[in-house]
């Protein structure tokens, strides 16, 4: 049987594309990123897309699980760099709240990784409690290539699943 896929939009947000498709099969939730032209870069519009697919998804007592996925050949290519240049304080956090909320959630999560996962997008997989890589997953911290502190959390969450020394690395 297939699972009914359903467009998932924040408040506010009728008529625009949905970034974040979500379909619940066998009490399994699947949160797909779906904005693949721009390799489903987190945007504050994504981000709220997929706050209110966690809201939907925890508060469906038939779910017991949540994989997060995405449309096209990447995962994620990380944060949109113009959001995060402009963004207050506040601004941030909206914008880290978007896989924060994955990696908080009580309900086991799978990251099913298909393409490259880029700074935020990589913090984004290392948030689940698990993650599958495919044939053509990448992981990279485009930030740590310029001497930079790793950016959405990943200085805490790469250790955290890795270990110090391999982190490093």
């Amino acid at each position: 049987r297939a699972a009914l896929v359903t467009p998932v939009t924040s408040a506010g947000t009728l008529g625009r594309m949905s970034l974040v498709l979500l379909a619940v099969h066998e009490g399994v939730a699947t949160l797909t990123l779906n904005n693949p032209a721009e390799r489903n870069i987190l945007t504050d519009e994504m981000v709220a897309d997929m706050l209110a697919a966690m809201d939907e998804i925890e508060s469906n007592p038939a779910v017991g699980a949540i994989v997060v996925a995405a449309n096209g050949p990447a995962f994620c290519g990380g944060a949109k760099l113009e959001s995060l240049m402009n963004a207050s304080e506040e601004g941030l956090g909206r914008i880290y709240e978007g896989f924060l909320r994955i990696a908080r959630s009580e309900l086991p999560t799978i990251a099913a990784v298909q393409g490259p996962a880029v700074g935020a997008g990589m913090n984004l997989a290392l948030g689940c409690d698990l993650v599958v890589a495919g044939e053509r997953a990448g992981f990279s911290q485009i930030f740590a290539r310029r001497g930079l502190s790793l950016d959405f959390g990943g200085s805490w969450l790469l250790p955290r699943l890795v270990g110090m020394q391999t982190a490093k690395e």
